[in-house]
């Protein structure tokens, strides 16, 4: 009967995003940022119910996976592994649901309060200044450059670098300097810059500004190759791709491109972390299982993803008993800990993440946990509320912004912000986005002095 009552819940939260989504199509007319939030609602904490459900008994339950997946517990699909080492008790799932419900009339609530605030201004071809835009994105590539360049020093050479990031990810080694590959992220953003300034160039200009463009790219990639993160090969590889096709504004382009997108998209979801370290070597046994393999694989990826509806039971099982409320304390503390991981100093109290993945480990904290940690079923309506505001923020600033930048960062950011849902930890979430962060804190700095340089009064 519980299960019933959290699949009720499940399928009826999917109904009631899917009835918001077609008012808010219908009133703007394209996708935004509160799109992408309801897919990975579903995907992360209603349609798990389902598989929870229904997968028991079957041949997905004892088909093993990888042997080399993030799995802890054994190899059979993930999802059913890690609810069966918790064993939570049904009212659990019962429970987090009914508060997620709460959570998103409370994310609505903060997108449609928030949507007609004042946001930034907006990216509009042409309004930033060329000679800014260009030395921005040098200033931003040579940081990276020498950052990554310095970090890159202890390592014997580029393949044992990115063989060292493997391992330092699975927690199995440690490295010096961590925080100067953190600093090398504002590569992406840099290259992004110098597009955008060859886009408005001609002649040997903009050819050295594509040059430099790409050489600043190739310091992004390297970095990549030994970060291996999913999400960050996704937003560097797909940006660019979806700026030209939301600047043309084609919907038939667009359709085509965008499935084709979905397709690599389904492949470095798929794929072993294995893939980043050695892709020439690794890329046709892939793609044959990929192809060979389509419906594993979009299940393997929705069982990968589905841990925050397991998290979230999980966390009102443990704070505040075994972890008490944080009282929203880990935002400072994930501030103040992108401090000392320069230096390599950490005597500040723990991070939640610290704390989570000793009950879980290997599985992020969700937002629903990061809020229920904080302040229970208050602090998880809080946490809904602010991030529906954020999204109306970055949708109400980037999706009217025009030019081949301003859709570039609308990309970007919707690879990086929906995701929190999922990655919500404050220090993991400024580390991973750091790069991101500070190159659109260096434009919209740029956008604010070429306003006022706009609209001061004359002879000042």
């Amino acid at each position: 009967m519980t299960q019933t009552l959290v699949l009720f819940i499940a399928g009826g939260l999917m109904l009631l995003m899917a009835m918001v989504e077609v008012v808010n199509l219908r009133r703007t007319g394209r996708l935004t940022f509160l799109t992408a939030a309801h897919v990975l609602i579903a995907i992360g904490y209603c349609l798990p119910a389902f598989l929870l459900a229904f997968l028991p008994g079957t041949v997905w339950e004892s088909r093993p996976v990888s042997a080399m997946g993030p799995n802890p517990w054994g190899s059979r699909l993930y999802i059913l592994d890690l609810a069966d080492a918790l064993a939570l008790p049904p009212g659990a799932y019962l429970e987090s649901g009914l508060i997620l419900v709460g959570g998103y009339a409370m994310l609505v609530a903060g997108y449609v309060l928030a949507h007609s605030r004042t946001t930034p201004p907006s990216l509009r071809g042409g309004t930033l200044p060329l000679p800014g835009l260009v030395a921005g994105g040098l200033v931003l590539g040579l940081i990276a450059a020498v950052a990554l360049t310095t970090f890159a020093s202890q390592f014997d050479g580029l393949r044992h670098m990115i063989e060292v990031g493997l391992a330092v990810r699975r927690g199995n080694a440690t490295v010096q300097w961590g925080a100067l590959q953190v600093l090398a992220e504002v590569a992406f953003p840099a290259s992004l810059m110098l597009v955008a300034a060859a886009l408005r160039s001609e002649g040997p200009r903009r050819a050295m500004l594509a040059a430099a463009s790409a050489a600043v790219f190739a310091v992004a990639a390297l970095r990549l190759a030994y970060a291996g993160g999913r999400l960050d090969a996704a937003m560097i590889v797909f940006t660019p791709i979806l700026a030209w096709i939301l600047v043309i504004r084609s919907r038939t382009l667009a359709i085509s491109v965008l499935v084709g997108l979905g397709a690599v998209a389904l492949f470095l979801g798929s794929i072993d972390p294995l893939f980043f370290r050695d892709p020439i070597r690794t890329l046709g046994n892939e793609f044959e299982e990929l192809s060979t393999g389509l419906a594993d694989n979009v299940l393997y990826m929705l069982a990968y993803l589905g841990f925050p509806h397991v998290a979230a039971a999980h966390t009102l099982t443990v704070a505040p008993g075994e972890i008490a409320f944080r009282h929203f304390a880990d935002i400072p503390l994930g501030l103040a800990y992108m401090l000392p991981s320069f230096s390599g100093v950490e005597t500040l109290p723990p991070m939640i993440l610290s704390l989570h993945v000793k009950l879980l480990p290997w599985i992020p904290v969700d937002l629903f946990s990061f809020g229920y940690y904080s302040l229970g079923t208050v602090g998880v309506l809080i946490s809904f509320a602010a991030f529906g505001a954020l999204l109306a923020m970055f949708d109400g600033w980037l999706t009217e912004s025009t030019g081949w930048l301003g859709q570039a960062l609308r990309a970007a950011w919707l690879f990086y912000l929906p995701f929190r849902l999922l990655y919500a930890d404050p220090y993991a979430t400024l580390q991973s986005g750091f790069g991101l962060i500070t190159g659109t804190l260096a434009i919209i700095a740029l956008a604010l002095w070429a306003a006022w340089r706009r609209d001061r009064p004359k002879g000042l």
